[in-house]
């Protein structure tokens, strides 16, 4: 657990090569500090933390990574045989059937094909922490565009959409079933709502900070457009600037439960949780089959996301691999962060990380030095496979 080059904690034999890429990165901007976790084949293989902003024990908010959390919620509830992909959502959500949306299928709209990436009149940002209030509107929203002919970023509501689903089938929130069922069973350091007795480990996101060109290009951003647009409201832009409060650095934020966007973890939590799907973890047996892994992990939408204006490519709530977010192999599924954050599982190499870094990456999502960092642990995989 000593420290290098600004780096702590430990690498297996054969993975030396990771410690050292962190080290450099710390080197290169003394700003810079970050969490990086690995399993490989249920093992722990990688567990670093380094820069002076973070530390072994600290959490932090990792913005939509938490959808990731959310998602596993949902796939045990298929595991289970509670949930059918292709029922409409109506059949466990009678109310969601207004504004012709009764046979909008579980599938559609947790790929992000739905056409509700948000709602009018847009939302406060108190409104955007009440489950309740956000649902009731999502019930009644009539969709933005034919469900199944387009995809869009749900960025707010698709935990939302997943929230309720769990609550009517289970009984619980998003936030307790993924506790009492994945979370604390399991030891992954990973919260969709942060417990009071946790709060001491909470450390702030760091706000971006864009050099001068980098800020002339972030004004294109859809977090940056104009509130009448369709990425305007789907970020809620007519009513507020998502990124002037940054949702887990408020503890409204963090307690609630947002499953969109209001969780709280380390990379240790996010590359247990995703590990834990994929494989066995310290005697544990995997929380998915392989069979369930293939169908939330399967390409549900791919090409122009009328939202972002960004070619992606969906599951079931997960992201997959794309020209930007270079997670891994094709089979890899995930998710990302505004902050940066990610956690991925990619069943072809046996892995599974988490990476949070304490300053929000600019323009926003996925961090290429974490993406980096996982490459190299794909290479230090293949060269002691031989």
């Amino acid at each position: 657990m000593t420290g290098r080059g600004g780096v702590h904690g430990v690498v297996s034999p054969g993975y030396a090569a990771v410690r050292e890429q962190l080290a450099g990165l710390i080197d290169e901007d003394h700003d810079y500090s970050a969490q990086f976790c690995a399993y490989v084949g249920g093992r722990c293989v990688v567990d670093l933390w380094g820069g002076s902003g973070t530390g072994e024990h600290a959490v932090q908010g990792v913005f939509s990574a938490t959808k990731g959390a959310a998602a596993v919620c949902v796939a045990l509830l298929l595991e289970r045989g509670l949930l059918d992909l292709d029922e409409p959502v109506s059949r466990y959500w009678p109310e969601f059937a207004q504004g012709g949306k009764a046979t909008i299928t579980v599938r559609t709209a947790l790929s992000h094909q739905a056409g509700l990436p948000g709602v009018e009149p847009q939302l406060t940002l108190e409104q955007v922490f009440d489950h309740e209030y956000l649902a009731t509107r999502l019930a009644v929203q009539v969709p933005h565009w034919y469900p199944g002919t387009a995809h869009g970023y749900h960025g707010l509501t698709i935990g939302t959409l997943a929230d309720e689903l769990v609550r009517r089938l289970d009984g619980r929130t998003v936030a307790r079933f993924f506790d009492e069922e994945i979370g604390a069973p399991r030891d992954i350091d990973f919260f969709i709502a942060t417990p009071d007795d946790h709060e001491p480990r909470v450390l702030d996101v760091l706000p971006q900070r864009p050099t001068p060109e980098q800020a002339l290009a972030m004004r294109s951003s859809p977090l940056r457009a104009d509130g009448d647009t369709l990425s305007g409201m789907a970020f809620n832009l007519a009513v507020s600037a998502p990124l002037d409060v940054l949702i887990p650095n408020v503890r409204r934020g963090r307690a609630a439960g947002q499953s969109s966007a209001g969780g709280v973890g380390s990379a240790r939590g996010l590359a247990r949780l995703y590990a834990s799907c994929i494989g066995e973890v310290d005697g544990a047996p995997r929380l998915l089959s392989p069979e369930t892994v293939a169908a939330v992990s399967q390409i549900q939408a791919a090409g122009p996301d009328i939202v972002l204006g960004l070619p992606v490519r969906y599951g079931i709530i997960f992201q997959k691999p794309d020209d930007r977010l270079r997670i891994g192999s094709h089979q890899a599924f995930g998710h990302d962060g505004a902050g940066g954050a990610l956690g991925v599982a990619d069943p072809w190499h046996d892995l599974a990380y988490g990476y949070v870094p304490r300053r929000m990456t600019t323009p926003g999502g996925a961090d290429e030095r974490g993406m980096d960092l996982a490459r190299t642990v794909r290479r230090c995989h293949a060269e002691l496979r031989g």
